[in-house]
C-alpha cells in the first residue's frame, strides 16, 4: 500500500478543496488503496518543513510554499 504525505495550506478554502481535489484525482487514477495522512500547514517566518516531515512514498504539496526536498514528488 502507498503511503501518501499530502501537505495544504488549511487557514483558507483553496488550500482545503486543493487538497480534497488531489485526494479524489490520486484514488481515482493512481491507487484506489493509497493511505493518506494530511498536514495542514500554516505560513510563518521560519521554514515550515519540520523534520521527518516527508515521510510517505508520496510526499505532496498543495497551496502551500514550495519545498527543494528531493523527497516531495
Amino acid at each position: 500500500m502507498t503511503r501518501v504525505r499530502l501537505c495544504f495550506h488549511d487557514r483558507c478554502f483553496d488550500g482545503t478543496a486543493s487538497a480534497a481535489l488531489f485526494y479524489r484525482f490520486y484514488r481515482e487514477r493512481f491507487d484506489v488503496a493509497a493511505d493518506f495522512h494530511f498536514s495542514g500547514m500554516t505560513h510563518r517566518a521560519v521554514p515550515p518543513w519540520e523534520p521527518g516531515l516527508f515521510d510517505g512514498d508520496e510526499n505532496v504539496i498543495v497551496d502551500f510554499k514550495y519545498s527543494n526536498s528531493p523527497k516531495v514528488t
